[in-house]
């Protein structure tokens, strides 16, 4: 769920109903789990390395108790320039996942955002782009049918959210 600041203390993790097991649904069904996601905060001061590190292990624990006991890779960047190679929408994150982790291919998979950066890191890396219309997605959606992303919106799959996408693949 977006609070509309950063999360930096695993107490504010607060993932959205059916969420982690949306998640586990997934990987029960087969499929590799990445997660990319950038934490521009790091950079901007507002947090650090070891509280990004402290958030993502507590959902790791929720995942778990969700039924899903593992996932592949999570990489971040530390920054959401424009000109940062690792943050979204550039592509240095998924590459180096891919470079480390072999056995995904974002080419023959989704990948799922609420925003239209990850929309745009998606087709460049040649996953299908999924919207999900919660967080950013409503808004998202919106901006999709302006004429600029013509293109992206015919590419883009959207569900209301993880939850009705994991049931349909």
């Amino acid at each position: 769920r977006d609070l509309g600041t950063y999360v930096t203390d695993p107490k504010d993790f607060d993932p959205l109903p059916q969420s982690l097991e949306a998640v586990a649904l997934l990987r029960s069904k087969g499929h590799k789990i990445a997660i990319i996601t950038n934490q521009g905060g790091i950079e901007k001061g507002l947090m650090t390395q070891h509280n990004v590190d402290t958030v993502h292990q507590h959902m790791f624990e929720l995942l778990g108790k969700a039924g899903c006991p593992s996932i592949d890779a999570l990489y971040y960047s530390t920054s959401s320039r424009k000109d940062d190679m690792y943050a979204k929408p550039n592509t240095g994150m998924f590459k180096r996942c891919e470079k480390e982790n072999p056995h995904i291919k974002f080419s023959k998979g989704f990948y799922v955002g609420d925003k239209i950066s990850d929309l745009k890191a998606a087709v460049k890396i040649g996953a299908r782009p999924v919207l999900v219309r919660t967080g950013y997605g409503k808004e998202t959606e919106i901006e999709l049918k302006k004429f600029t992303y013509k293109k992206l919106k015919k590419q883009t799959y959207i569900f209301d959210n993880l939850w009705e996408f994991a049931k349909t693949i």
